[in-house]
């Protein structure tokens, strides 16, 4: 592990980055904050054949820092391959609470089907229970509109999970723009979808009764 002080331009982002989405207010905050008091805390970045330097973990203060015209910049340089590379930045992500539900769990699916990770580890390494990374992942089922509003905070993690508790993608985005719309907590979605699956249920068991009664009285006929 090294300080280093680089030129901005030896410095490329990681196209594995977890985080994609990316706040422009927020950005905004954070370029007025190192204007004012500089670089407080180096990015981490590790050094490839090209002799570049790939980010692991900082990319919101490099792109910052390239916004403001930097020339140079303060890193911390280390050994790591891809998939500690990959964990490292995970793992810094979501200990700044920088990652949104949905960019999370596609995190979580990214270590365990391209880096072999299993729930048991990954739950050891992120110092979360099997679950808990079970029911992030579930998230990723939502259609993509619904994704949309999650990761532009529209939606929380709570109203996105019992959200999956409606079958049809229709009637998922339809609520999910009312929750905007209404501005509805989780718990009211709650009894909103359960309303909906005992009215499903009745709908189910009325057709079913109806697909009997069809039966017999065709019987009958014979």
């Amino acid at each position: 592990m090294k300080l280093l002080t680089l030129n901005i331009n030896k410095i490329i982002t990681n196209s594995n980055q977890p985080r994609k989405y990316f706040d422009d207010e927020k950005m905004e905050e954070l370029k007025n904050s190192i204007k004012n008091n500089g670089l407080i805390q180096p990015i981490v970045v590790r050094k490839l054949d090209t002799g570049k330097y790939e980010i692991i973990a900082g990319e919101r203060r490099y792109r910052a820092c390239r916004d403001l015209g930097m020339e140079t910049i303060q890193v911390i340089k280390i050994s790591a391959g891809n998939s500690k590379s990959y964990e490292i930045s995970v793992l810094e992500n979501i200990q700044r609470e920088n990652l949104n539900p949905i960019e999370e769990a596609e995190s979580y699916i990214m270590l365990m089907e391209v880096y072999g990770y299993t729930q048991e580890k990954l739950a050891e390494k992120l110092g979360k229970t099997r679950s808990s990374i079970s029911n992030k992942t579930r998230i990723l089922k939502l259609p993509e509109k619904v994704k949309e509003m999650v990761k532009k905070g529209e939606l929380s993690y709570g109203h996105a999970r019992t959200l999956l508790g409606i079958p049809r993608k229709e009637d998922m985005e339809s609520l999910a723009q009312k929750i905007i719309e209404k501005k509805y907590s989780v718990r009211e979605i709650e009894k909103i979808v359960k309303k909906y699956s005992e009215k499903s249920e009745k709908n189910s068991e009325k057709k079913e009764k109806n697909n009997e009664d069809s039966v017999k009285l065709y019987g009958t006929d014979i």
